[in-house]
């Protein structure tokens, strides 16, 4: 179970048996229960201002990964980000999609026909 699964569990418990023994079933540390009610923020908010430069990085590179997209973060747009959290911010939000989305090969069908031209009739 996650945190913060154990952490609704035991806000909807709380009103009814206590905070002191719900954390203590769920073995939940106070310090975790106190952290996510007051300053805990998700991954995709912390890091909101990287979202646009690494989409304009997607697009206009589309070979580089994480491990590429890290250095050129750095250079060219002066944010200084561990290599982890741009990997798990282009799993978030699904930019190895827009770096891997190419036009499928033509068939061998599709290169006779197109190859044939105006002399090709598919009616007949």
């Amino acid at each position: 179970m996650s945190t913060e699964e154990k952490v609704s569990l035991a806000r909807q418990v709380q009103d009814e048996h206590g905070l002191s023994s719900a954390l203590a079933a769920l073995q939940l540390p106070r310090s975790t229960w106190y952290y996510h009610q007051n300053q805990r923020v998700s991954y995709t908010e912390k890091y909101a201002h990287l979202r646009e430069p690494l989409e304009i990085i997607a697009r206009n590179h589309h070979e580089y990964g994480y491990r590429r997209t890290t250095p050129e973060l750095r250079e060219v747009y002066g944010y200084k980000v561990n290599h982890k959290v741009v990997q798990r911010l282009h799993k978030e939000w699904d930019l190895p999609l827009i770096r891997g989305t190419r036009p499928p090969k033509p068939s061998g069908i599709r290169k006779a026909i197109t190859a044939a031209g105006d002399r090709i009739n598919l009616v007949a």
